[in-house]
């Protein structure tokens, strides 16, 4: 009776939200659509309806598309954030406040190649502390340490804005920069998995899951491009399933990205391993992909029987963000260099 008491409303909206995601049939729909006049019009049928009309409605321009599916992203962890318990709000912002550092990484790389807003506007999630507005005002800041003092004024995430100063001022590189906002980010989500395997212990496996997402993509692009592993070991992030030495194991162990990728036993990446195979880019996206499946598969087997529990809370946070992020690749296929075959070996998508 408590957990009804305590999580029966906040269940009860995100399975009205949960039932406004995109199903496998659409999906496919969208997948094996024609052009992207297609796939828009499918998805105007769907809840991204209202902001598509936002930005032009059926006649929007492709290069739009991304502005509205981050609108739509914003709203949505906007409402799943008001309707969780009070005793775990605070969990779950921990949880997507990586949009909001997602923006100012963003930010950092455009501000180093003297880029403007406008020119990361369609890919900014305007939600929390680091919206498109605060976005667009730290950027009129003549440097990359300016901008960053700009967001570290009455910042929720001192620690990770410091350690992105601190880096770039050290090394002058936006990727360093966002390594190092990764890496606090995590930290901090990691005291947040032993908070949340005390009292909810699935949820806690979800999330180190995503932590394991991370360090292994750095493995895959510094295999690529041919580093030692005490190159990148300082970016490697704790708390994840796998510890700092079965990550330098797994790395050292391996000649390259495919018989690296062979040896992940955390995620089913057999499928995306025989792709990048198969593939005359060799798109290590398709990685990303891999992994993201997984973790949609596995937040559901772990999480979809907990109806009344922040499992549930937390399940919905994974499903929305993965269907952005397919339905990102599936519009933008063409730039991404994947083919219709290679996406339909890739893509899974399941909201039974």
């Amino acid at each position: 009776m408590s957990a009804a008491m305590h999580y029966g409303y906040s269940s009860a909206r995100v399975k009205a939200m949960e039932a406004r995601l995109i199903g496998k049939k659409t999906m496919q729909e969208i997948m094996n659509a024609k052009d992207a006049s297609s796939q828009i019009a499918l998805l105007f049928q769907s809840d991204y309806k209202n902001d598509l009309e936002s930005f032009g409605g059926l006649s929007i321009k492709q290069e739009l598309i991304d502005f509205a599916l981050s609108k739509n992203l914003a709203k949505s962890t906007g409402k799943l954030v008001q309707i969780t318990p009070t005793t775990e709000r605070k969990l779950i912002r921990a949880i997507v406040g990586k949009w909001g550092l997602y923006n100012v990484k963003i930010a950092i790389e455009a501000k180093e190649r003297k880029a403007d807003y406008d020119s990361i506007a369609r890919y900014i999630i305007d939600f929390g502390r680091y919206n498109a507005t605060a976005v667009k005002e730290a950027m009129r800041e003549d440097s990359v340490e300016g901008m960053l003092n700009k967001f570290l004024i009455n910042s929720p995430y001192p620690a990770a804005l410091h350690d992105a100063l601190e880096a770039y001022k050290k090394t002058k590189s936006a990727i360093d920069a966002a390594a190092a906002i990764d890496k606090s980010y995590y930290k901090e989500l990691g005291k947040t998995i032993i908070g949340l395997r005390i009292i909810h212990n699935e949820p806690a496996q979800v999330l180190k899951m995503d932590i394991d997402m991370k360090n292994l993509l750095i493995l895959i692009k510094a295999k690529r491009a041919g580093l030692k592993f005490s190159d990148i070991a300082d970016n490697m992030i704790e708390r994840g399933n796998m510890n700092a030495h079965d990550l330098e194991q797994l790395y050292n162990g391996s000649k390259d990205i495919e018989t690296m990728v062979a040896q992940i036993k955390t995620y089913d990446l057999k499928n995306a391993l025989d792709v990048y195979k198969g593939s005359k880019r060799k798109q290590l996206l398709i990685f990303e992909i891999g992994m993201r499946n997984s973790i949609f598969n596995n937040s559901m087997r772990l999480l979809k029987h907990s109806i009344l529990s922040f499992g549930a809370i937390l399940v919905y946070a994974y499903m929305k963000e993965i269907e952005v992020f397919t339905l990102r690749i599936l519009i933008q296929g063409r730039i991404y260099g994947l083919s219709r075959e290679e996406l339909e070996r890739l893509i899974v998508w399941k909201n039974e």
